[in-house]
C-alpha cells in the first residue's frame, strides 16, 4: 500500500505561487490543481482528495498509523523488511520464476510482488510485537494443553454407496490387498487418487461417526465394520488416532501451537496494537478522520478482568457484613 495518496507541494513551489501575479496564479492553478475535465466541468485535486477521504480516508489513515506504530516498536524494522524481501525471493524461486509467481498473486488477488512483500513485512512486524505479550509460563502452557490443545488425527478411507460394497472391500484388504490400491479402485471420495489419504484434521472437522472410528483404533488398524455416515459407507484406516501424549513429551509442539493460536486471535492482537497506539499518544487533527483507530483504543481499555475482580471484591464485604449482623442478632436473641 502506498504511504501517501497525494504529494505535498515543495517549499520552492509554494514560494513561487506566493510571489506570482494573479494571472500567473490562475495559470498555475489550472496546470497543477485541475486533474481532469468533463466537458467544461473541472475536477480538482481538492475534489479528488475529498472524495478519496470520504470513501477511504479512515482505512488509509488507520493503515498508516498501524504501520508506523509497529515500526516504532520492533527491534529492527529494516532487518524485518530485508527478511520479507528474502522470503518473497525464495517463494519466487520455488514457484518457478517471477512470471509464474506474479500469475499466482493475480489469481489469489494479492496484488503486485511489491504489495505482497509489504504485506509480509507488516505481518512479521505484528508477529514480533504480539510475541512479546504472549504468556509462555508453565501455567499458561498447561492450561492450553488441558483446555484447548487437540492433537491432529490422520486417516485413509474408502467411501462406497452400500454396506455390501464396504464389506467386500474389507474382505479384500484382510486378504492382503493394499488399502491404497482398493481405495483408488473403489472410493467415491476425491481422496481416492491419493489412496484415500486425508489431510490431518482435528476434533469437530469430520462427521462424528468418522471421528469416533478413527479415535477408537490404534495406528494401522482398519475398521472391520463399515462406518455409515450421511455420505455413505466408510472403511477407515487409522494412521494417528489423536491421543494426547504427556505434555513433557510434546511441550515444544504444544508451545508453538499455543503461540500460533495467539497470533491468530485478532482480538488479542488488536488489544496490543490499541495499547501501543495509546502509548504513542496519536493525535488526529482532521475531525473527519477522528474515528480511524478509536475502536482499537476502546478495545485496549476494556476492563474485562478488572470488572470481574471488582465484582468479587464488592460482594465479599457484603457477605461478611451479613454474617456479622446475623451473629449479633443471634447473641441479642440469646
Amino acid at each position: 500500500m502506498k504511504k501517501t495518496l497525494l504529494k505535498v507541494a515543495t517549499s520552492a513551489a509554494a514560494l513561487t505561487i506566493l510571489l506570482a501575479s494573479p494571472i500567473q496564479l490562475t495559470v498555475l492553478a489550472q496546470d497543477e490543481d485541475i486533474i481532469a475535465t468533463v466537458g467544461e466541468q473541472e475536477i480538482t485535486k481538492e475534489d479528488f482528495y475529498q472524495e478519496m477521504k470520504a470513501f477511504y480516508g479512515n482505512a488509509t489513515l488507520r493503515t498508516m498509523l498501524l504501520e508506523t506504530v509497529l515500526e516504532q516498536n520492533v527491534d529492527n524494522a529494516e532487518a524485518i523488511l530485508t527478511g520479507a524481501q528474502e522470503e518473497v525471493n525464495t517463494q519466487i524461486e520455488q514457484a518457478g520464476g517471477a512470471e509464474v509467481f506474479e500469475q499466482l498473486l493475480a489469481y489469489q488477488q494479492l496484488g503486485s510482488v511489491e504489495d505482497f512483500t509489504h504485506q509480509i513485512y507488516v505481518s512479521n512486524m505484528l508477529q514480533e510485537v504480539v510475541a512479546r505479550e504472549v504468556d509462555t509460563s508453565d501455567e499458561a502452557i498447561q492450561s492450553y494443553y488441558d483446555n484447548e490443545y487437540a492433537p491432529t488425527m490422520e486417516a485413509q478411507h474408502i467411501l462406497v454407496e452400500t454396506e455390501d460394497e464396504a464389506i467386500a472391500a474389507i474382505e479384500r484388504i484382510n486378504a492382503g490387498e493394499e488399502f491404497d490400491v482398493v481405495a483408488q479402485e473403489l472410493s467415491l471420495d476425491s481422496s481416492a487418487a491419493n489412496g484415500g489419504l486425508l489431510s490431518p484434521f482435528t476434533t469437530g472437522q469430520m462427521v462424528p461417526e468418522f471421528e469416533e472410528a478413527v479415535k477408537s483404533q490404534a495406528a494401522g488398524d482398519v475398521t472391520q465394520t463399515p462406518v455409515q455416515s450421511q455420505y455413505g459407507f466408510h472403511i477407515i484406516k487409522t494412521l494417528n488416532n489423536g491421543e494426547k501424549a504427556p505434555l513433557d513429551e510434546i511441550k515444544e509442539e504444544v508451545t508453538n501451537l499455543y503461540k500460533e493460536s495467539k497470533f491468530a486471535d485478532s482480538n488479542f492482537s488488536y488489544t496490543i496494537i490499541g495499547k501501543l497506539l495509546e502509548q504513542a499518544n496519536v493525535q488526529i487533527n482532521d475531525e473527519d478522520l477522528k474515528l480511524a483507530i478509536q475502536d482499537l483504543i476502546d478495545l485496549a481499555n476494556q476492563p474485562v478482568e478488572a470488572e470481574d475482580t471488582e465484582e468479587t471484591t464488592e460482594e465479599t464485604p457484603e457477605e461478611e457484613v451479613t454474617e456479622e449482623e446475623e451473629t449479633e442478632s443471634t447473641e441479642d436473641a440469646e
